[in-house]
């Protein structure tokens, strides 16, 4: 279902397969495991959906462009010792930016894992 003034998500994020961080980022904030910038990104390091390391400040970039496109919000949170810190939190259209994701990712990877197959029977051939 497409709402007004959202853009064609499937063909948004088709565009951007080879920022991973971003599924990841929205996928983690969903699920509640992490809400601050520097805990994502232990969290996304560990999905290990890169081929190197993530940098703090690509998972800052991410969270900034997610915001400024809707999908986060974020406020400050200033109850724990030492400096404030942005809490983020997924919003409708960060949900259906996860699930346009879900369904990119997952037709890509049936497209690689077919092309690998064939590619394998070629090999042994």
């Amino acid at each position: 279902m497409r709402r007004r003034g959202w853009p064609n998500l499937e063909q948004t994020v088709a565009s951007r397969l080879s920022r991973l961080i971003e599924p990841a980022v929205l996928y983690l904030l969903g699920e509640g495991a992490a809400a601050h910038g520097y805990d994502l990104l232990g969290e996304v390091n560990s999905m290990g959906l890169t081929d190197s390391p993530v940098d703090a400040g690509a998972i800052y970039r991410t969270l900034r462009q997610l915001e400024a496109e809707g999908a986060v919000v974020s406020s400050w949170d200033t109850s724990g010792g030492g400096p404030a810190r942005r809490n983020y939190e997924l919003t409708e259209l960060g949900k259906a930016r996860l699930a346009s994701w879900v369904k990119v990712i997952s037709r890509r990877s049936e497209a690689m894992e077919a092309f690998a197959e064939r590619a394998r029977a070629l090999l042994n051939e």
